[in-house]
């Protein structure tokens, strides 16, 4: 009789491999610059000083005139860097996607700060909710004069709202139609894999780039999570003071238009905020003297919350003196 052949090792193979544990993510940081060499060596090292610290940091310089190449020169070995011409950060953004190899992509401006768990707490979510395809946090304001400033809560609505969800956002695109809760960009990480679907930033789009990509996020249905903490630290300063500005509000309005008919359960919600939007710039135009602007903006929205009578009267207003020549806006350094 011949001897047995001894039991195949498959079955003990396949028991023992499923105990080992998922692998996790790799990351790529995208740093996109211009004219930030007082800033970035801050921003790098809250970067390289991370409790899981990233697989690879890209910086990309957009065209900077200043020392900022020089600055990222002394990271030369942990830090990569690719410098292309003055085209905005979007492109410089792109770039980054572009280059990036890791499973995700974590977004920092060479002006704010990580604090040193922000990556190591995604991942950890990330582990619990494998589903979610983007993450963010909450932000810190700081300047010169103020190191410890509480996160900023613009909308009480909609932050009570992330609070009461667990990790993951239900109707991502309605409650961006109500607050863009993307105010923390340098708090966002999302797999790299969703830019198959949703594209690269939209070069075209100025002021409320960031806003568009994340309205095509949730129009494809990648799911959202929220870390309720503060995960970045954005600086204050004179140079990004332009996201206050009637300029923005204007570029949201835009943006929203080209959703107008793209979602038909957010529809009727979409228009009302549209429509309150060129309200409020028709609004702040007419207190500066643009009355063609004003003309313009409260045509195309009537007032929310507001009696519709103080609308007609600011849209006859507008109207009689849009012809007048446009008042400047004087300024002073």
């Amino acid at each position: 009789m011949l001897p047995r052949a001894p039991r195949p090792l498959f079955r003990k193979l396949v028991l023992s491999s499923a105990k080992v544990p998922r692998r996790m993510p790799s990351i790529s940081t995208i740093i996109p610059t211009y004219n930030r060499a007082n800033f970035i060596g801050e921003a790098l090292e809250s970067a390289l000083q991370q409790t899981r610290p990233a697989d690879e940091i890209i910086v990309v310089d957009d065209g900077s005139t200043d020392d900022t190449e020089k600055i990222v020169a002394q990271y030369a070995g942990k830090v990569r860097y690719i410098r292309q011409e003055n085209a905005g950060p979007s492109a410089a953004r792109n770039r980054g996607f572009q280059a990036a190899a890791g499973d995700c992509i974590a977004l920092l401006d060479s002006d704010d700060l990580w604090v040193n768990d922000k990556l190591e707490r995604q991942l950890a979510t990330l582990a619990q909710h494998p589903d979610l395809d983007l993450i963010f946090g909450l932000e810190a304001k700081f300047n010169a004069g103020n190191q410890s400033e509480p996160p900023a809560i613009n909308d009480q609505d909609y932050f009570d709202c992330l609070n009461s969800v667990d990790c993951i956002i239900p109707d991502a695109f309605g409650l961006l139609l109500k607050e863009n809760f993307f105010v923390a960009t340098s708090s966002v990480l999302f797999r790299k894999s969703c830019i198959q679907k949703v594209g690269l930033l939209d070069v075209t789009v100025r002021l409320a780039e960031d806003y568009e990509y994340w309205l095509r996020f949730a129009l494809e249905g990648f799911r959202f999570g929220f870390i309720n903490a503060v995960l970045c630290r954005r600086r204050l300063h004179q140079g990004n003071l332009i996201n206050e500005s009637l300029a923005t509000k204007a570029s949201v309005a835009e943006v929203l238009a080209r959703y107008r008919d793209r979602s038909p359960a957010h529809r009727e919600r979409l228009l009302r905020k549209l429509s309150g939007l060129h309200y409020d710039l028709g609004s702040a135009f007419l207190k500066i003297g643009d009355w063609s602007d004003a003309y313009l903006h409260l045509k195309a929205g009537r007032p929310v919350n507001q009696k519709e009578l103080q609308w007609l009267l600011k849209l006859a207003a507008a109207s009689v003196f849009r012809w007048l020549p446009r008042k400047r806006v004087s300024s002073s350094c």
